[in-house]
């Protein structure tokens, strides 16, 4: 968004609101910075205070589109309540003439209004210069590339500046080529400083005792005294008795072993496990979709977002034909958070196809709407949606009637978005 259409944008909100003054200011900044915008020179009309100058703003819009009916209409009723030459005194700015004289306009033939003569209009002023301003633009004259190129002391300066330049880098040279030591001073110096290594005698090894063998003494024979045998006493041998016959054991019956009958384990039975119940997801606001709107071209693009997050839903839109605007030509916009509430400061961007506009949402009164845009464009020229954030996207907008879709018939949009979580 440009800043001419910033400038545009609130010129239109301040002449609606009723503030003038403002109004008068910023439109005056757009046509200044954009001289071929219809719109805003048809909107500085409406705000303008003589009849003169609103002339002339409707005839520049005749001048950007010959066909432009609010002008012809307006420009009809002004002429025709003052007829005469047209002569607009704008009060000038700083070193400009006080006055512009232009051209006097005959009234055209043309048939009386149907509407009522524009609101009253007032005539722009030009900002007076700033004192800072005026300071500060000697200064910058005297600081000019062309003054100080032409001044002797600025090239003076320049020499003696490359001079040192030049002098420090030949004294640089010089001492990388004669101050540098040779390789033969270079080794001498190391040899100064480096410590000489004189060899220290080798250590001698302290002699080791050996002991002398000594005499070893030869055995002698040494005399033993050898016992003689005593004879042993040897028993006469006793009878012993023949053994007796010993009865065997006689068997004893043993009992059989009886079989015990072991108890069943019963069988583990499965504990049915309940799966958890999935969680039901918040039902979306039905869409409350004028019928009218699909004869008129008009259409909805949903906005693609993942479960569980949060975006604009348009939840209501409606048309009004030519007899149910009441002569308004806007698209009301009305935004919501999730318990309903208008959702002030949150920004609606409307677009056409050389342009776009955000304008907020405002605490206006009931029955007021949060956003209110004038179109002045037929029918697939705008398009609505809700700026920070994903948002729904109505397309095809735009004056007309399905049976005279180019035509600038005065009709109207009343959309409602709400916050909601898919």
């Amino acid at each position: 968004m440009t800043a001419q259409d910033t400038l545009l944008a609130l010129g239109i909100a301040a002449a609606k609101a009723g503030d003038d003054d403002a109004a008068r200011s910023l439109l005056t900044q757009a046509v200044r910075r954009h001289p071929d915008s219809e719109t805003a020179w048809l909107w500085l009309s409406s705000v303008l205070k003589t009849p003169q100058g609103r002339i002339y703003c409707l005839h520049r819009v005749l001048e950007l589109n010959p066909d432009s009916r609010p002008a012809q209409r307006g420009l009809a009723a002004l002429e025709k309540a003052q007829p005469g030459p047209v002569v607009v005194a704008v009060e000038p700015p700083a070193e400009a003439p006080p006055t512009v004289a232009l051209p006097a306009v005959p009234p055209p033939a043309v048939t009386p209004p149907v509407s009522p003569p524009p609101a009253v209009f007032k005539l722009p002023v030009a900002p007076k210069p700033s004192p800072r301003r005026e300071t500060v633009a000697p200064l910058v004259r005297r600081l000019h590339p062309g003054r100080l190129v032409a001044k002797p002391r600025f090239w003076q300066a320049v020499v003696a500046l490359l001079g040192t330049i030049a002098l420090a880098m030949a004294g640089l040279l010089a001492y990388a080529t004669l101050g540098r030591p040779g390789k033969a001073d270079e080794a001498a110096l190391v040899a100064a400083i480096a410590p000489s290594l004189t060899p220290s005698p080798a250590g001698t090894l302290r002699p080791t005792f050996t002991t002398m063998p000594t005499n070893t003494p030869l055995p002698t024979d040494t005399p033993t005294d050898t016992p003689s045998p005593v004879p042993t006493f040897t028993p006469w041998p006793t009878d012993t008795p023949l053994p007796t016959d010993t009865p065997l054991p006689t068997n004893t019956a043993v009992p059989a072993a009886t079989a015990t009958r072991r108890p069943r384990r019963a069988a583990p039975t499965a504990t049915p496990t309940l799966a958890p119940s999935p969680v039901p997801r918040p039902e979306l606001p039905a869409r409350a979709l004028d019928p009218r709107l699909a004869t008129l071209g008009v259409r909805v693009e949903p906005a693609f977002v993942a479960p569980g997050q949060c975006y604009w839903r348009l939840v209501e839109a409606r048309w009004a034909d030519g007899e149910e605007s009441g002569g308004k030509h806007s698209v009301f916009v009305e935004v919501q958070d999730q318990s309903g509430r208008r959702a002030v400061g949150q920004p609606v961007v409307l677009a056409w196809a050389d342009g776009s506009v955000t304008l907020p949402v405002e605490d206006r009164p009931v029955p007021d709407w949060g956003v209110d845009f004038g179109m002045y464009n037929t029918l697939g020229s705008y398009s609505v949606c809700v700026g920070g954030g994903p948002s729904d996207r109505i397309v095809g907008l735009g004056l007309g009637t399905a049976e005279q879709p180019t035509f600038t018939i005065h009709t109207s949009f009343y959309l409602t978005f709400r916050q909601v979580q898919r």
